[in-house]
């Protein structure tokens, strides 16, 4: 490992969590990613906005403080590699979590290091799909209540869905819910969500959070409303089950999406080789020149995931945070 690797290690390990975004090195490094991305020379500004963000996210958590700094580093470059933001509302781009890895050697007893991830929300997805031309156009999702008028048919020109909302409602019941994608070429795409794929979302939740069939775990948010799944949370569910089927989206290294693991072809010069602390094998080449330096394939190690509980905006076979 080079010396200026060496003394970047020791500075981020130095640095406290919440005030890490604050080192030189950090600075700059997210200025000329951000000035290299977007080809604009705005990056000073939207690192002050970012940096605002990070140390809130960080303030109000009790475990991301506990993080090894060097993926909080690659979080927050990653917000800046995904051109979206920290910023938290009804609908956040992403957000930062935390999952524990085996840092020991082969057949050695395990010691377990915190690492933080950026989640990217069914929103910040959409956006991304949206600029990177998957879809030109998506309308808010709409969820369907029982004694609304709902058709769905499918011909040779793919599904298409009626409804009629009844106005007042006659019950508050949720049936259905989807959402209406316009395709680059002008051609329609509906994805629809029934309470059946609901229910099995919701096993899902309950398995991955340890629960069984007498002692329910799943999210909270599928009963929330009056023994329904919250209306929110479904309209993100609804966004995120209708990608299920389209091109996996390019993400940075310390990012997820999506559950599967698949290549991690060396892509964002993050000043570092991310590949020793990625906090998952889920990453792909985000398709933008970034000049190497030292930094890069310095780093080399293998790291094992524990099975525990997180909540990742991943696949439809993931538990979600409240929106």
């Amino acid at each position: 490992m080079s010396n200026q690797v060496t003394n970047v290690m020791a500075v981020l390990k130095a640095a406290k969590p919440i005030e890490l975004v604050e080192l030189d090195f950090v600075k700059d490094k997210f200025i000329a990613l951000h000035n290299s991305f977007t080809g604009s020379d705005r990056g000073e500004q939207e690192y002050h906005v970012q940096v605002f963000n990070y140390k809130k996210m960080l303030s109000e958590s009790t475990t991301l403080k506990d993080c090894s700094p060097l993926s909080l580093y690659g979080a927050f470059l990653d917000v800046n590699v995904n051109r979206l933001s920290l910023e938290q509302g009804p609908k956040p781009d992403c957000y930062i979590t935390s999952k524990n890895f085996n840092v020991a050697p082969k057949g050695q007893p395990a010691v377990w290091e915190k690492r933080a991830q950026l989640a990217i929300s069914p929103y910040g997805e959409l956006k991304m799909r949206l600029r990177a031309g998957q879809i030109k156009h998506a309308d808010n999702p709409v969820i369907v209540y029982e004694g609304d008028f709902f058709e769905v048919t499918t011909d040779v020109h793919g599904k298409s869905v009626v409804h009629k909302a009844i106005i007042p409602r006659k019950s508050k019941t949720i049936v259905a819910s989807f959402i209406r994608l316009v395709r680059p070429d002008g051609s329609v795409d509906f994805s629809v969500m029934t309470i059946e794929d609901i229910d099995r979302l919701k096993g899902y939740s309950n398995r991955q959070n340890k629960g069984d069939n007498n002692n329910d775990k799943a999210n909270a948010l599928y009963t929330s409303n009056n023994g329904q799944i919250d209306t929110g949370f479904l309209s993100a569910k609804t966004i995120k089950h209708a990608f299920s089927t389209y091109p996996k989206v390019n993400v940075g290294q310390f990012s997820a999406v999506e559950s599967e693991e698949v290549p991690q072809p060396e892509a964002i010069d993050y000043g570092i080789d991310p590949e020793r602390h990625s906090a998952t094998g889920n990453t792909q080449d985000i398709e933008h020149e970034v000049v190497n330096d030292d930094f890069t394939n310095e780093l080399k190690a293998q790291s094992q995931e524990e099975p525990e509980k997180t909540l990742v905006i991943a696949g439809d076979d993931d538990d979600e945070p409240e929106f």
